[in-house]
This record gives structure tokens, C-alpha cells and sequence, in this order.
């Protein structure tokens, strides 16, 4: 009888300490979406998901161009790309 008390007892205090551990090394809180880290663009021909009506937040600088879909954007929150000048950081 006393085993059981025993291995019950042992049982409790390593589950106490599993949680302690756990609540000390927690992850850092999750963003509700994943960023799009260097995201590869199509031709405006192969983008047959797109319509007239759709928004896009639109990029020029020198003779590069990009468009990025509000429709991707609401999904994801935050691309990260760049652009001729260096680094940038699309939002909706």
C-alpha cells in the first residue's frame, strides 16, 4: 500500500515539476498569421485568381514593379521583401 501512495507521490511531483519547467520555458505568444518572408511574384498573365475589382497595395520603383493582393495580405499580415533601394515591409 505504501508503494502506491509512493509512486502516486512521485507521479504528482513530477508533474508539478514538468509544469513549473513548462511555465518557465513558454513560447513566445503566437502572431494569429505567418508573415510572407521573400514571397515569389507571377506575371500578371499567370494571375488568373485576380479580377478587375480586386485591391492590391502597388510598388514602383525604377522599373520594378509589384502588386500585392489585399486577398494575400488579410491572410497573412505582414510581407517582408525587397525592394531596389533595400528592405520593405507590406502591411494591411
Amino acid at each position: 500500500m505504501s508503494h502506491r501512495i509512493l509512486s502516486a507521490s512521485a507521479a504528482a511531483a513530477a508533474l508539478l515539476a514538468g509544469r513549473l519547467l513548462a511555465a518557465q520555458t513558454a513560447a513566445p505568444p503566437r502572431l494569429p498569421y505567418a508573415a510572407v518572408h521573400d514571397p515569389q511574384f507571377i506575371s500578371v498573365a499567370d494571375a488568373t485568381f485576380m479580377t478587375d475589382d480586386d485591391r492590391v497595395i502597388g510598388l514602383m520603383s525604377g522599373t520594378t514593379a509589384k502588386a500585392y493582393p489585399a486577398g494575400i495580405l488579410s491572410q497573412h499580415g505582414l510581407v517582408e521583401d525587397q525592394s531596389p533601394k533595400g528592405p520593405i515591409a507590406i502591411t494591411w
